[in-house]
């Protein structure tokens, strides 16, 4: 059922629940910006819903770059509701779910940033109560920011800490503390690290001491390329073992009475399909399962159910000279319709997804289902990002055959005022 919110936001899109709290997606037509609503429904009672304004009114008055905005909470008749920045709907669960965790350089700026903006709240007074994954958008092309309030309080200041903590830590090694400390699990984290985030969840730091030395914490530098003189230097030398080696089989058999040279075979082979590697003498043969796309199509359920549709084709001709364009928008596309996408059904488990030409800027989301429902709801997210290199690689959670959504949600304005995308291929790989 639809929350009870004022005539200025404008419902575009049912995006689920966080425990009690139903989430749309929602434009404020006063500035024709995209807002996300939390809302209570009649089926909350009035003290949940006191508790609800209490805990958003908290954030409401604090303000920090790596805390979603509120920007507007209402008790109204048959419920509540938070109006709350639109950070893109990837969290923090998500990526950890698109087997995508966070590398130490976005890390370290990210996780003193969550924890200022956490010192933030509690120097205002308030608490967020439910720290997870899930409450922290964190998406690739994105800053970290701590959100999703409003939910039930679980824990005071403290807990607070404890468990931005432990969610960082899970952020960072894809894993749950307890186990190997992140520097034996991660090649490059320094140990100041290990010492930081456990001495958070020990309860021995505060929020912003927490911040503090997240962002006195050493980042390692780089691995430098190696000069080209030296690399020239060691192929000079390998290409003379290697001369001398032959030179030594062939004295070898005139010695012995031969006069032929027999290459020495490699251990190794790679045949024609560079996915297919033989190993010598054994005669076994690994090869990833075949990843095969079996129908396309645009996926359109808020539009006219199309998408030029006639160059849909050119996505997977092998080409990234030959493109796919979506239609041309006078507006955001976010203020015209959630989105638009292009569906995919393949064959076999694709590790990983290659985007190809994709106009800088577009901001979009990768979806999976075994079977497509009619709308987007009822689809897995896998990730959300924003194009910002012309070709792009995502790694994807194992998911064996259905569909992938390729679901955009903006396109960057055109020199002529209009919006639009572009698309050259996209491959599957195993």
């Amino acid at each position: 059922m639809p929350p009870p919110v004022s005539d200025r936001y404008r419902l575009e899109m049912r995006l689920g629940r966080d425990n009690d709290i139903e989430e749309w997606l929602a434009t404020d037509t006063s500035l024709e910006r995209p807002v996300l609503i939390r809302s209570l429904g009649p089926e909350s009672s009035q003290e949940r819903r006191e508790r609800f304004i209490v805990n958003v009114s908290g954030a409401a008055k604090t303000g920090h770059p790596h805390l979603s905005r509120v920007f507007a909470v209402e008790d109204a008749k048959g419920g509540a509701y938070a109006v709350c920045e639109w950070t893109g709907g990837a969290s923090a669960a998500d990526r950890l779910e698109a087997d995508q965790t966070v590398g130490l350089e976005e890390f370290l700026p990210n996780a003193s940033g969550l924890a200022g903006a956490l010192a933030a709240l509690h120097e205002s007074g308030a608490v967020h109560g439910q720290i997870d994954l899930s409450a922290i958008s964190w998406s690739v092309a994105h800053p970290a920011k701590l959100g999703a309030f409003g939910r039930e309080t679980r824990t005071d200041q403290d807990g607070d800490v404890r468990a931005l903590a432990a969610a960082l830590e899970t952020a960072l090694t894809g894993s749950a503390p307890g186990g190997p400390p992140p520097s034996e699990s991660i090649d490059g984290v320094p140990r100041a690290v290990d010492r930081v985030l456990r001495s958070a969840q020990s309860g021995n730091l505060d929020a912003d001491e927490l911040a503090k030395a997240l962002l006195a914490s050493p980042t390692p530098r780089p691995a430098q390329p190696e000069p080209l003189s030296t690399s020239r230097r060691l192929l000079y030398v390998a290409v003379g073992l290697v001369i001398l080696a032959v030179g030594l089989v062939a004295l070898g058999r005139l010695f012995i009475g031969g006069g032929q040279i027999i290459p020495i075979s490699p251990t190794t082979t790679v045949g024609a399909n560079p996915a297919t590697t033989t190993t010598a003498g054994t005669g076994t043969t690994v090869a990833p399962g075949p990843v095969r796309v079996v129908d396309f199509a645009s996926f359109d359920p808020f539009g006219e159910g199309g998408e030029n549709d006639e160059a849909l084709g050119d996505v997977l001709d092998g080409s990234a000279s030959t493109i796919w364009r979506s239609e041309r928008y006078q507006d955001p596309v976010s203020l015209v319709k959630p989105g638009v996408g292009l569906r995919f059904q393949v064959s076999g488990a694709p590790s990983a997804v290659q985007l190809v030409g994709l106009t800088r800027g577009t901001e979009f989301s990768i979806f999976w289902a075994q079977d497509p429902p009619d709308g987007i709801d009822g689809w897995e997210r896998a990730l959300t990002a924003t194009a910002e290199s012309s070709t792009i690689l995502f790694p994807l959670p194992r998911r064996e055959g259905g569909h992938w959504l390729l679901w955009m949600t903006d396109f960057p304005e055109q020199p002529d005022g209009t919006y639009f995308g572009e698309l050259g291929e996209v491959r599957f790989t195993p």
